[in-house]
């Protein structure tokens, strides 16, 4: 029912493991399958997956004005409810924090939209069909170039956290797309460097 749409999950270690591990396969191949002892059907699964949790069971662990009631090993088990192979399939990690009410956001709606419509036309100028999210293996190295600093800058991160395959194309896939709203012809330093800081912590 998701195909072509977005796929929310709030609450998102609340699901039972096995749903969890299920959408292994359609978040990386675009489609699912259903086997049964006679026969096996394979629908089109392409969606944009987005999924929300609390920091820790009780939802205080990073708030400045309440305190958390977790213990260590509670927020241990409360993380460990998602698996490594499926937090690898996530591209973005982002830790929301409290909204002040001095808190301003530097682009308004209509800003940040012009930007996006802008990026998707300088990716389309370079003949590149696909989105960037969905860029296959062969692609990656057509349209990922990284100049000699963001190559530099990728392997000491490769090194350093031990990044797998996987990993390495996502991070590229979304430095991609950090350039393209840059109006970048290849992907820089700063790029890598921001796309790193979207990995989970």
């Amino acid at each position: 029912m998701a195909h072509n749409g977005i796929l929310f999950f709030d609450e998102l270690p609340h699901f039972s493991k096995g749903i969890l591990e299920a959408l292994r396969e359609p978040m990386q191949d675009n489609r699912i399958r259903i086997s049964r002892v006679n026969s096996k059907v394979e629908y089109p699964s392409d969606f944009l997956f987005i999924g929300a949790m609390n920091p820790c069971a009780c939802g205080n662990l990073l708030d400045e004005h309440l305190e958390c009631r977790c213990s260590d090993l509670e927020i241990q088990r409360y993380k460990n409810r998602l698996s490594e192979p499926f937090l690898d399939r996530l591209d973005l990690s982002v830790v929301m924090q409290n909204v002040k009410s001095d808190d301003k956001s530097s682009f308004t709606s209509k800003e940040l939209h012009r930007k996006v419509v802008e990026a998707h036309i300088f990716r389309n100028k370079r003949g590149q069909e696909r989105s960037n999210a969905k860029l296959k293996d062969s692609e990656i190295e057509i349209y990922c170039i990284l100049n000699n600093e963001a190559k530099e800058t990728l392997d000491m991160a490769i090194e350093r956290f031990r990044l797998s395959f996987r990993s390495i194309n996502k991070v590229l896939k979304v430095s991609r797309t950090i350039a393209d709203l840059d109006k970048s012809k290849d992907i820089a330093k700063n790029h890598i460097l921001e796309a790193l800081s979207y990995r989970r912590r």
